[in-house]
């Protein structure tokens, strides 16, 4: 695959995965309002640290990826754009 393709497939994936995580969001967890990737989720009230840790089970069960635990920090899990990175990097 050239390198054109392979970005665009990177972007569709990544796009996909961000639905998948907003929809949770929403549906799970009752929230309407915007959804920027970088947006502190905690920060601004939309993830609380049980949801965190719901949503720590959810992405590991919907991806099929288990992460480490020193992984589980908020650097990794306070915005969506950290936890696609970590989904990213297990996908790889």
């Amino acid at each position: 695959m050239n390198g054109t393709k392979t970005l665009l497939l990177r972007e569709y994936i990544m796009t996909h995965d961000l639905k998948v995580l907003t929809d949770y969001i929403r549906d799970e967890l009752g929230y309407d309002g915007p959804l920027d990737p970088d947006t502190d989720l905690l920060e601004e009230r939309i993830l609380d640290s049980f949801s965190v840790v719901q949503m720590v089970v959810y992405i590991q069960s919907e991806f099929g990826i288990e992460f480490e635990p020193e992984e589980l920090v908020l650097e990794n899990l306070s915005r969506l754009s950290g936890m696609l990175a970590l989904i990213e990097k297990y996908k790889g």
